[in-house]
């Protein structure tokens, strides 16, 4: 009785772990994994679950997101977009023309990752859809999307930056999972402030 009730949670636990996808992005770092590398910024021990805040906020919220991972019903600006409580403007990459990015799954539920930029013209803006939309951002491969392969956690992802100087720019990892989860698929945000230098 015992071993079939052992077995039985260890096979719930595994279920559970299976559904729960979670990452985040590690170069450049997002603004909630910061800290990690010693930015002067808050901590949240929460950085690889930016789902939109959960799956019930994002049935709730008719399947929209926040724009960096948030609960879309936050007051904005919401804690990881810029001027949030994780939001605070640090630059944590200097790039040009191209960029690797560098991405870490805690459970790998296939999918795609899409990156984005939005340019912010003052400290206090805010990245918007549009925004990020003006600016999908290539992959060296020319392509939009990354498929995610099966089984693997860490991937280095060398993508192609717009020609424009941004001398602050949010650049955004979205993580769409290929595995249903309560009737849609998992979506995992991050946002890093990063600069985009011409010369």
């Amino acid at each position: 009785m015992f071993v079939k009730l052992l077995l039985n949670i260890c096979l719930l636990g595994t279920f559970l772990q299976e559904i729960h996808g979670q990452g985040m992005m590690i170069s450049p770092v997002s603004r909630s994994s910061a800290w990690r590398l010693g930015y002067p910024v808050e901590e949240n021990f929460h950085d690889d679950d930016l789902s939109c805040g959960g799956d019930i906020r994002f049935v709730q919220n008719h399947g929209k997101c926040g724009e960096c991972g948030d609960d879309y019903a936050a007051v904005r600006p919401r804690p990881n977009e810029n001027g949030g409580i994780y939001g605070t403007g640090v630059i944590v990459k200097q790039s040009r023309f191209t960029m690797m990015v560098k991405v870490k799954l805690t459970t790998n539920n296939l999918g795609t990752f899409r990156f984005h930029l939005c340019p912010l013209d003052q400290t206090n803006s805010l990245e918007t859809e549009e925004c990020f939309n003006k600016y999908p951002i290539m992959l060296s491969d020319d392509s939009y999307e990354y498929a995610v392969p099966e089984f693997q956690t860490t991937f280095n992802i060398e993508v192609q930056l717009p020609y424009i100087f941004c001398e602050h720019c949010a650049f955004r990892w979205t993580y769409e999972t290929g595995k249903d989860v309560n009737g849609h698929q998992k979506i995992f945000r991050n946002c890093a402030d990063i600069m985009i230098k011409l010369l």
